[in-house]
């Protein structure tokens, strides 16, 4: 059996997960600046190392609800050759390893945008939705960089 490992992290009171090589890196959360006339899930932009880069709310763009803003709430940094973003969660767990073969398809679709979702894991007592932030992020690119 092989194993995965994927950073898990929550939006609100549920667990989710991405494969960590998509993880670019964690950073704690600070105020974007915000972008007049743009999306309502987009919060702005910032500058990380001298590369603005847009951040997102991540819950509010699948529709969950974040809790209040605290000093858990963490932004991870995406990457891929499309580009970078910032994904704002509520909290980051801590990095797990998941046998490939317990991840679980869905097969029927549950609700817009289920093309994100990976699987859906069992750990211990609970549930994680991974989800695929790169294709995520190919997605959404486009409506973020040419908002009409």
């Amino acid at each position: 059996m092989t194993e995965e490992q994927f950073v898990v992290f929550h939006i609100g009171k549920e667990r989710y997960a991405v494969p960590i090589e998509q993880v670019n890196e964690i950073i704690g959360y600070a105020a974007p600046t915000k972008i007049p006339l743009s999306r309502e899930y987009i919060l702005g932009v910032m500058n990380l190392r001298g590369r603005i880069i847009p951040i997102i709310n991540l819950g509010q763009k699948i529709c969950i609800k974040n809790k209040k803003r605290n000093d858990e709430q963490k932004i991870i940094i995406i990457e891929d050759s499309e580009g970078a973003f910032g994904a704002m969660v509520d909290e980051v767990d801590d990095v797990k390893r998941i046998q490939k073969d317990s991840i679980k398809k869905i097969n029927y679709d549950v609700c817009n945008g289920n093309e994100y979702i990976i699987g859906i894991a069992k750990q211990d007592n609970y549930l994680i939705v991974i989800l695929d932030l790169n294709l995520f992020w190919r997605k959404c690119s486009n409506e973020i960089y040419n908002q009409k």
